[in-house]
């Protein structure tokens, strides 16, 4: 039987990179990491009610990847009696930290920074095991309009829910998890600094307002949800003026404050019960290009780069012709040497504290797969974990494919992918994991 208490155990550890780092994010950044504005964070929650035991990890960083994930899990394992499948890995997407995503065109990442990486998160899944301590959680609930926006659609709908768990203890509130669904990229190209951006300011305000909690934050289903700029407005140039740490800080602060509105007018408390289910699922690419058509598009991108140079195209136009033309040689010689996956695994993970519950979303997945879940367990309190337990890229719902754009036609070259994921994609994982949670 088990027992009727839940308990908490808190970790925080530094992973800024150093100097000179390439950082991840964006293809028009000239430069690597030059100084830090604030240090980048890993921060563990580990949850134990006498039968289940689970780490949930997040990392300012901009994604983690399953080969990432398993390092991590396999050092855990060498410190503590947690399962593989029970070790939960997220990424707040900040673009102000390395690059660290294997695979893609984006930075490479460094491999020693990857390796401190890895025992610095196996270290603190340890630290967090063994302080234990019996917790009250509270789930509370918000809205805050005013810093997520559509960045496909001017003024277009938006999930602004903002969820919160306030964990309590004998001496006070000892964590606070908060999920949004918004890209960290207050801060643009321009930007050398490591800063977790407007996540950074949110978890400030908030630690300054309830001293001894630790601030932990959960990006949402936010590919398609940034504070107010077109994807392709950070390639050319012309996002605006706004891209600065006092607009982080502004909005960050703004969401703080629907954060405590949630905390402070949370009042039952959840049952201490902690369920976990996972499994793995496969989603399918559209049809792969030969190693000749892979040949004219690393032709078609080099004639674009020369033109680019010529005309005068802006440094991040020019950067992504030639990543792009690297990107179709890489594609050609795969395809030549072992061919092309087809196939991509993804793990799936749903969980719940009392009826909290928790869906893992490995990617950049638009906002509408949030307000799918949350449609089909209506009366239920969800949090949406994007950019959790892998990090395949962008995933539209069906009609976006209708209208195109960067996150449809670009981006998963910059993930390394040979060609899109396929229609339907999206509403396979919701559906994945609204079957999971009835198991």
């Amino acid at each position: 039987m088990k027992q009727q208490t839940l308990m908490l155990g808190t970790a925080k550890v530094d992973i800024t990179p150093p100097l000179g780092a390439e950082m991840g994010g964006f293809v028009a950044r000239q430069g690597t990491v030059s100084g830090v504005h604030d240090r980048l964070t890993a921060y563990v929650l580990v949850f134990c009610d006498g039968d289940e035991k689970l780490a949930l990890v997040m990392t300012d960083l901009i994604g983690v990847d399953a080969a990432l994930i398993s390092e991590v899990r396999q050092a855990a394992a060498k410190l503590t009696e947690i399962p593989g499948e029970r070790i939960i890995i997220g990424a707040i997407h900040t673009h102000a930290g390395p690059a660290v995503l294997r695979g893609g065109f984006l930075g490479k990442p460094d491999e020693s920074y990857l390796s401190f990486l890895v025992q610095s998160l196996a270290g603190a899944i340890y630290q967090a095991d063994k302080q234990q301590e019996p917790v009250k959680a509270f789930h509370g609930r918000s809205e805050c309009p005013l810093v997520g926006k559509n960045r496909r659609q001017l003024g277009g709908p938006t999930d602004p829910e903002v969820s919160v768990l306030c964990f309590k203890g004998e001496m006070g509130t000892k964590a606070i998890l908060v999920n949004y669904a918004c890209h960290p990229v207050v801060l643009g190209p321009d930007n050398l600094l490591v800063s977790a951006d407007y996540p950074y300011y949110l978890r400030e305000t908030l630690s300054s307002l309830y001293p001894g909690a630790l601030v932990v934050f959960a990006n949402g289903a936010a590919g398609n949800i940034n504070t107010g700029h077109q994807a392709r407005a950070s390639i050319n140039g012309t996002s605006g003026n706004k891209r600065t740490f006092a607009e982080a800080q502004r909005l960050g602060r703004i969401l703080a404050g629907e954060v405590m509105k949630a905390v402070e007018t949370a009042s039952e408390a959840l049952a201490p019960f902690l369920k976990v289910d996972s499994r793995m699922i496969t989603l399918s690419v559209e049809k792969i290009p030969s190693p000749e058509e892979y040949a004219k598009m690393k032709l078609d991108w080099d004639k674009k780069y020369q033109e680019l140079k010529k005309t005068g195209g802006s440094y991040g136009e020019t950067q992504e012709a030639l990543l792009m033309a690297e990107w179709a040689e890489a594609m050609k010689t795969r395809s030549e040497r072992h061919g092309l996956k087809t196939k991509i695994p993804l793990e799936l993970t749903v969980f719940s504290i009392g009826d909290c519950e928790f869906y893992t979303l490995p990617g950049e997945f638009f906002f509408e797969f949030g307000l799918m879940l949350k449609q089909a367990r209506k009366g239920k309190s969800l949090f949406i974990l994007g950019y959790t337990n892998g990090c395949i890229g962008y995933v539209a719902p069906e009609p976006a494919y209708d209208e195109g754009g960067y996150e449809l036609t670009d981006s998963y070259r910059y993930y390394g992918l040979p060609t899109g994921l396929q229609r339907g994609s999206g509403e396979k994982v919701v559906q994945s994991l609204l079957a999971l949670r009835r198991l």
